[in-house]
């Protein structure tokens, strides 16, 4: 929560303090009620979201905890449900154990039990994901925006530094929001047309803003994505420019025309971006 007070706190028709922070995700069940994930945890509302269960876990059927970093919820065919969410695998299973990958979970009878997991990305390939960021379009196809880091991540003499720090007087020092990354990131799409149960990425790669091929490359990351139109996607990206940047597909996710930016001036943070029932868009 903020601790910049509401403006008109006598119109907010319920508060919930949480600490889930880069992890809340809804989907609407198919008998009304709404399933909220974060993390490991999950919560149900039975009031469209006045009030809410306590807290509780899920496990597959091998008896793992269902979720991770990043949660995302979608709604699969015959009140099936859809989890994604960044999961570290132990230290000795790749190389690279420190990276993280993108896990799928599916649930047929509305988040009640769960099948084991798939994976969307191989661990090996150090790759993250907004929250509540899955899209299932009208093809019925589910798109996940993704992104990956490049380059190291440690600082002076080997420490590793917070990502929202400056170097003072050889000191690292926290500040506020992301003034300061130590890696490079690029955007792309995985998606299934299975139910979850496979997945590819975009055959055309890596989104990166490129203005000039003699000007420095910028990055772009923690991507949203919204269908606009039958197959016609728009995706906004987080960038360090000062403006939220943006791509279209027209073609259900598969390639993408170059980051471009939009008029919405922004920090260093990320967009999310929705399709609102009378077409409008929503980026908040």
């Amino acid at each position: 929560m903020s601790n910049v007070p509401m403006t008109r706190p006598e119109e907010a028709l319920a508060v919930h303090e949480t600490t889930y922070f880069h992890s809340s995700t809804f989907v609407e069940l198919e008998d009304g009620r709404i399933l909220h994930a974060a993390g490991t945890i999950f919560t149900t509302s039975d009031d469209r979201g006045l009030t809410w269960s306590e807290p509780f876990e899920c496990h597959d059927t091998e008896g793992n905890a269902v979720g991770g970093g990043g949660t995302s919820l979608v709604n699969l065919s015959n009140g099936g449900v859809g989890l994604a969410a960044m999961w570290r695998p132990p230290e000795g299973r790749v190389p690279t154990a420190k990276n993280t990958c993108l896990l799928f979970w599916r649930s047929e009878d509305g988040g009640q039990t769960w099948e084991p997991p798939v994976e969307v990305i191989s661990p090996a390939v150090r790759t993250h994901a907004y929250q509540d960021v899955l899209l299932r379009t009208t093809s019925g196809r589910i798109i996940l925006p993704v992104y990956t880091s490049l380059g190291q991540a440690s600082g002076l003499n080997d420490a590793s530094p917070p990502s929202t720090g400056k170097l003072v007087n050889g000191q690292w020092v926290g500040t506020a929001a992301h003034f300061f990354d130590p890696h490079f990131s690029c955007s792309f799409v995985c998606y299934s047309d299975d139910e979850g149960r496979t997945w590819e990425q975009n055959r055309d790669g890596e989104l990166i803003i490129l203005n000039d091929w003699n000007a420095s490359y910028s990055y772009t990351n923690e991507p949203s994505v919204t269908e606009v139109g039958p197959g016609r996607l728009l995706m906004t990206m987080r960038t360090g420019l000062g403006r939220l940047f943006q791509a279209w597909s027209d073609n259900n996710g598969e390639t993408w025309t170059r980051p471009q930016p939009t008029a919405l001036a922004a920090s260093t943070t990320p967009a999310q971006i929705r399709t609102l029932p009378n077409g409008h868009l929503l980026v908040v």
